[in-house]
């Protein structure tokens, strides 16, 4: 019996102090059941295991918030150390520039994947929403691809500082108003949900993890784009400013994902949808036009 208070006793100890590796699998697993629900979700189960795995998902979710939020000094301090050995995963977490270039790949990569699933389900289903949400995240792609190519070109180039900054600059400008001119799509999207409604039908459990995973988004994109304002690089601060008109229209899709998921009064509905819309559009078109002002300032200080 001793024996057996002494294990569990390790084991709950183990869990209140994971290290880097425990916790590197515990993201895993996380991960694997939030897969697992959300295609059973999708699939229409409800029988015993597909609670199952619902409980799952949602006891690691929980697991995985804890270690972030009370074992994130030692959690911390154990990646930097481990972080240290490569230097790939040193140069993601000690330089920001390395670091944002990588994050905007990965965002590149689920913009190429959320906009392939909008076009099938526009073809399938003649969805005009799915169709202009497409269209607005494959321009976010060849925005964000643009940049990132460009970045490493520009590597090679026989460029001094100041003809560098320069050119980053006009591409810091050149973005806010592409940001602003792809505005038009979520206005047509505004338009069209305000008409006959939008958004797709989706389970509640899914609805429930696109929305989690959503505010963790925009959580993280407000603190990026805080902290690209202190940044030197154009490029950089692009990207942050992409990434966050990208997680802001994100909350406008989820919004109306919710409404047409979760029913309600439907003129209610609409008209929520079409102020959320407007705030959105009104944010990305500031930014732009602060990109716009700000790059063209920083171009009189260079001449």
């Amino acid at each position: 019996m001793g024996r057996i208070k002494r294990f569990f006793k390790l084991v709950w100890y183990r869990l209140l102090n994971p290290s880097i590796i425990q916790a590197a699998m515990a993201f895993v697993i996380c991960c694997a059941f939030i897969a697992v629900a959300v295609v059973l979700s999708l699939s229409g189960k409800n029988d015993v295991g597909a609670w199952f795995c619902y409980f799952f998902a949602l006891l690691t979710l929980v697991y995985i918030g804890y270690i972030v939020y009370y074992g994130y000094p030692r959690v911390k301090q154990r990646t930097l150390e481990f972080a240290a050995r490569y230097e790939f995963t040193e140069n993601l977490v000690k330089n920001y520039g390395f670091r944002t270039i990588v994050l905007a790949c990965v965002s590149l990569a689920l913009n190429a994947i959320y906009s392939i699933y909008n076009a099938a389900v526009a073809l399938h289903y003649s969805s005009l929403w799915s169709g202009l949400f497409a269209i607005y995240y494959v321009l976010l792609c060849a925005l964000r691809g643009g940049l990132l190519t460009g970045t490493r070109r520009k590597k090679g180039e026989n460029l001094s500082p100041e003809e560098r900054r320069v050119r980053d600059i006009n591409i810091y400008i050149r973005c806010g108003i592409l940001l602003i001119v792809f505005t038009f799509l979520i206005v047509a999207a505004i338009v069209r949900i305000t008409v006959s409604g939008g958004g797709e039908r989706q389970s509640q459990f899914l609805v429930y993890a696109s929305a989690l995973y959503t505010f963790i988004r925009f959580g993280f994109a407000v603190h990026n784009i805080r902290k690209a304002k202190r940044w030197d690089d154009y490029v950089t601060k692009a990207l942050r400013n992409i990434n966050f008109a990208d997680t802001i229209v994100a909350l406008f899709t989820l919004q109306a994902a919710m409404n047409a998921s979760f029913g309600g009064a439907e003129d209610f509905g609409r008209a929520f949808s079409l102020a959320a819309g407007l705030i959105v559009c009104g944010a990305i078109v500031f930014m732009g036009a602060y990109m716009i002002a700000t790059g063209r300032r920083a171009l009189k200080k260079e001449d």
